[in-house]
């Protein structure tokens, strides 16, 4: 009964660790955008760049010499360019 113990065990825990490493995610790839003439590197989304909600493609990957749709359904747009609000500041209340 023991032996059975352990080797449950041991199969628990070499499934889990393979599982893992099955669904961790790709290795960090360069993202790229359309400028209308060819593609340009992205940068760091939120830092450099925002997708905004639209029905063409926002980002590409490279590989195979060929640019694929990596985040779709939105745009482009770099953050230097986007309207900026300033926050209100607090009312004292009486």
């Amino acid at each position: 009964m023991n032996k059975i113990k352990w080797t449950i065990l041991t199969f628990a825990i070499l499934f889990s660790i393979g599982s893992a490493f099955a669904t961790r995610p790709r290795a960090y790839q360069s993202l790229y955008y359309y400028t209308g003439s060819g593609y340009a590197i992205a940068g760091e989304e939120g830092v450099t760049y925002v997708c905004e909600t639209s029905s063409s493609t926002c980002t590409y990957t490279y590989s195979d010499g060929e640019y694929m749709p990596y985040q779709t359904n939105s745009t482009y747009i770099p953050v230097e360019l986007t309207p900026t609000t300033k926050p209100t500041p607090k009312q004292e209340q009486k």
